[in-house]
């Protein structure tokens, strides 16, 4: 509900400066600046294992704290509304998970009589690298400062695992959205300061598996991500 009103509000304002402007008649204000970000995520995901039926289904719940940098650039039109793009300057490492187990058995860990899935057992271990997040965003001042932001992003995803299946998943891109409040402060020299708490909604990914010959063996994983962070923002406005 909040996401469907800030998106409405960010549109109709947008609308309503750019025709009291007359169409971008006055001259936009520019600006660069740097951000530091720092929030909390919560991922969920479900791995398929085994090149029978039935297969293997394993689930797990995770949450984090990281932080990133990113540089911007931005355009003001009419000191209402406000476009820019970010790009984050590092990357985020998420932790190593590991399991051990077989494919031919149950959660309490007995082997399942008759089980149609060929056994497997061994140690599997998987992480992440999140880079290249590039954000690009609309924001729309409402009083005294603050301001409703409304954007689109998208990350790439570097799997690293070492799987006891002899499967490997390829790199990905994720994609998604973010919305929230921020408020801003103005300098007569051009500087400003912007603090910002945001939503973060991101596509769920699904990847497949793929043996050492690069054949399917019916291996998958199933990742949901959000999270919300807090940005401090400086910037230079000419």
């Amino acid at each position: 509900m909040i996401k469907k009103i800030l998106s409405t509000l960010l549109v109709s304002s947008a609308l309503f400066v750019f025709a009291a402007t007359g169409s971008f008649a006055e001259r936009p204000t520019f600006a660069i600046g740097a951000s530091v970000a720092y929030g909390g995520y919560t991922a969920s995901g479900q791995e398929n294992e085994g090149a029978g039926t039935p297969q293997e289904i394993n689930k797990k719940d995770a949450t984090g704290a990281y932080g990133y940098t990113s540089l911007f650039v931005e355009a003001s039109f009419a000191d209402r509304v406000t476009i820019g793009a970010s790009w984050m300057a590092d990357a985020i490492q998420s932790e190593v998970t590991s399991r051990t187990d077989s494919l031919c058995t149950e959660v309490t860990k007995l082997p399942i009589e008759g089980c149609p899935v060929s056994g497997d057992e061994g140690t599997s271990s998987v992480s992440a690298r999140f880079s290249n997040l590039v954000t690009g965003y609309v924001e729309v001042n409402i009083w005294n400062g603050l301001y409703a932001k409304y954007g689109i992003m998208e990350m790439d995803v570097d799997t690293k695992e070492s799987l006891h299946t002899d499967s490997s998943y390829p790199n990905a891109t994720m994609d998604g959205t973010t919305y929230g409040l921020g408020w801003k402060g103005s300098f007569d020299n051009g500087v400003f300061i912007k603090t910002e708490t945001m939503m973060q909604d991101w596509t769920d990914l699904k990847l497949e598996g793929t043996g050492a010959t690069d054949t399917d063996n019916n291996t998958s994983v199933q990742v949901a991500l959000a999270g919300a962070v807090a940005t401090i923002s400086i910037g230079k406005a000419f």
